[in-house]
């Protein structure tokens, strides 16, 4: 009896300050408040700027028209008279203040290149790569970028020495071209990419003495 009365009193003070605890809210600790129980991570979003937020330099941009007809290109072929050899021709017309670079304008730039479609009716001959009718305007080192520009302006045209296989009448072979490279003028460069040509016989020209080197710019005769 005396063990028991000695337990109760302790259990009923145990029991109180059990009580007292639970009704008494505890702090909160630093860890609950720095570490959040859902993290989400905020979604990035793209935002696409207007044109003239875009843009920080004055370049103007070519306009629909004017990148569907930059320039006028066109080619054909010549023979010499009594002949099955003569030139093919590829011509550009270019706007005012625009230009090409040049057949051998170096790296960094774009060069000019004019590719021809093999066939079996016709070959190359000579060097089999295309000159100038006129030499490139040459800026040993631009001003702007430090570097040789080599450019063509107003019409230029570029010949290659050609000879028929006389497989086929001159009248009725067409020869594909294809052209890569840039026309520029004073604010923008519109690329050249895989520009097509078809070049058909354009008539004889006169045989000439090669010192003169006036066979290079054929005239078609008129028939």
């Amino acid at each position: 009896m005396q063990f028991q009365s000695l337990i109760s009193p302790i259990a009923f003070a145990l029991t109180a300050i059990v009580l007292f605890y639970c009704q008494t809210p505890g702090p909160v600790t630093s860890s609950t408040q720095a570490i959040p129980l859902n993290t989400t991570a905020s979604p990035y979003t793209k935002v696409r700027l207007a044109p003239q937020e875009t843009s920080t330099s004055p370049i103007k941009e070519r306009t629909t028209e004017d990148a569907e007809k930059p320039f006028r290109l066109s080619s054909r072929f010549h023979l010499k008279k009594g002949s099955a050899e003569g030139f093919l021709i590829v011509k550009f017309e270019l706007p005012n203040n625009s230009y090409i670079y040049s057949l051998t304008q170096p790296e960094p730039f774009v060069k000019t290149t004019i590719k021809v479609t093999p066939s079996p009716h016709f070959s190359l001959t000579g060097k089999k790569s295309f000159a100038p009718d006129q030499k490139p305007k040459i800026i040993e080192s631009d001003p702007d970028f430090g570097k040789r520009l080599e450019k063509h302006s107003g019409v230029v045209q570029f010949f290659i020495p050609i000879k028929l296989n006389e497989t086929l009448a001159a009248k009725e072979l067409t020869i594909q071209l294809e052209v890569d490279g840039q026309v520029c003028d004073e604010t923008t460069c519109l690329p050249i990419s895989g520009k097509k040509t078809t070049a058909k016989f354009a008539g004889f020209f006169e045989p000439t003495d090669k010192k003169s080197n006036a066979a290079s710019k054929p005239t078609p005769k008129k028939k």
